[in-house]
């Protein structure tokens, strides 16, 4: 058997041979590997999926482990491409009883879509972005800049976007926001809600996002900025 053939092999018998108490959870993604379910260890569903792996991360640690390893690598957070969250199977009822999501009249839910936009705007009007020079390259797909042609200053910095995901998107405030029109539902589930502010600075939106979000969670509801650089 061919050596780098052996080692691979090796290494699945190692990691099937772990137990399960030593993972947290079971990963199942689609065919395409883009979309993520998380199920308990104990959930037949999640045990029984054709492309399901374990876990130690929780859907949360795992999107701050991705954006600590991409500011090691790039100097920014990136683009979290996969949408996981919690598989609907394993979400009990029992949880949804004692933590239910609040309702809101239409005046309420403007209110605090005001206020959360007022608090991401001064989120993201209150850093500086890092500047940034766009130019050509001296050879095809290199990775500096020739002076010696047109050079542009970008003080915003990278272009990007940024939303804030609400959940469940049947929550009373998702559907407030779906009929205000300042939500729509989400490739990943619930009700996404775009940054429109800032004109194109990524750095800028992933503030306001994450300021949004903390005053929807203040009120209540799940809510998490989300971002991907364009």
């Amino acid at each position: 058997m061919d050596y780098w053939l052996e080692k691979e092999v090796e290494i699945m018998i190692n990691l099937g041979a772990r137990p399960d108490s030593d993972f947290r959870y079971r990963i199942v993604s689609g065919y395409d590997g883009r979309r993520m379910t998380w199920h308990s260890m104990e959930c037949a569903t999640g045990r029984n999926a054709k492309y399901s792996k374990r876990t130690a991360y929780t859907p949360e640690s795992r999107r701050e482990a991705i954006k600590a390893k991409n500011i090691e690598r790039f100097g920014h957070e990136g683009y979290v491409a996969y949408r996981d969250n919690m598989a609907g199977c394993c979400l009990g009822k029992q949880d949804r009883k004692q933590s239910p999501s609040p309702s809101f009249t239409a005046r309420q839910a403007e209110k605090l879509f005001r206020e959360a936009r007022e608090a991401g705007i001064a989120a993201g009007n209150g850093i500086t972005p890092n500047a940034m020079i766009v130019g050509t390259p001296t050879t095809f797909l290199g990775d500096d800049i020739d002076y010696s042609k047109r050079t542009y200053y970008v003080s915003e910095g990278v272009c990007g976007f940024a939303w804030v995901v609400i959940r469940p998107g049947s929550s009373s405030l998702a559907r407030r926001a779906v009929k205000l029109g300042i939500g729509y539902s989400g490739y990943g589930g619930g009700v996404e809600i775009s940054v429109r502010d800032h004109g194109q600075s990524y750095e800028r939106k992933v503030r306001h996002a994450r300021a949004y979000a903390d005053v929807l969670r203040s009120a209540g509801i799940e809510a998490s900025p989300n971002s991907r650089l364009d």
